[in-house]
């Protein structure tokens, strides 16, 4: 005789932030609670954040793949689960900045939201030369380890940039990226000039993040 499941656990909508769609869900179960446990007892920033990718995967009813989300998708829709699996509040410790005593204080995870405001993705480099850009998916940041603060480096952070450009485009055609060696695209990085290179950064620097203000 088959042993009878627990819960039908309860669906719920929500909208990724860098596209808009919309898309159901559950909570997270013992079985995904338990991976992120491990995952969270082993150390590694890179296996806790992937397995974050893999509880999202598992929880979506809807076809998304973890490396088309950015990874302020991946924070918020890991976010909207987590209020939903555990509760939709958490207590955190905060720091007065008079004293340095660290202060309890409760945040509503349903508050907290991610803008995504509307830029433009075509940057023009030269007068014959522009490239279109895009926010760097959750994996770019991941296979890059940026998620790990303390191993972050100038070379981490210009296959950062690298991973933003998805063409590159002159008057006679429009270059793919994904069809072009790494090579020729770092000699391309490596030929432009500071004014060329900061707006690519400027880009990548207002990349949207999930935040939320406190008054205590």
């Amino acid at each position: 005789m088959a042993l009878p499941k627990l819960n039908n656990a309860p669906r719920y909508e929500m909208a990724i932030p860098s596209t808009g769609k919309k898309v159901r869900y559950r909570p997270f179960l013992v079985k995904e609670e338990k991976n992120l446990m491990m995952a969270s007892e082993s150390g590694d920033s890179k296996s806790v954040f992937l397995t974050l990718a893999d509880t999202i995967t598992a929880c979506v009813e809807d076809k998304v793949s973890p490396r088309d989300l950015t990874s302020f998708d991946i924070e918020y829709m890991f976010l909207q689960m987590r209020a939903k699996s555990v509760g939709e509040s958490s207590k955190v410790g905060l720091k007065c900045s008079e004293c340095g005593t660290t202060n309890e204080v409760t945040v509503q995870l349903n508050e907290i939201a991610v803008s995504v405001p509307k830029v433009d993705k075509n940057i023009q480099l030269t007068a014959d030369i522009s490239i279109d850009v895009d926010y760097p998916t959750f994996y770019d940041i991941v296979e890059a380890d940026l998620a790990n603060a303390e191993k972050a480096s100038t070379d981490q952070a210009f296959k950062l940039i690298r991973s933003c450009i998805r063409y590159v485009n002159t008057n006679e055609e429009r270059i793919d990226l994904r069809e072009t060696s790494d090579a020729e695209v770092q000699e391309f990085l490596d030929s432009m000039n500071t004014e060329q290179f900061e707006k690519i950064k400027s880009f990548v620097d207002t990349m949207p993040r999930l935040s939320h203000d406190i008054s205590f």
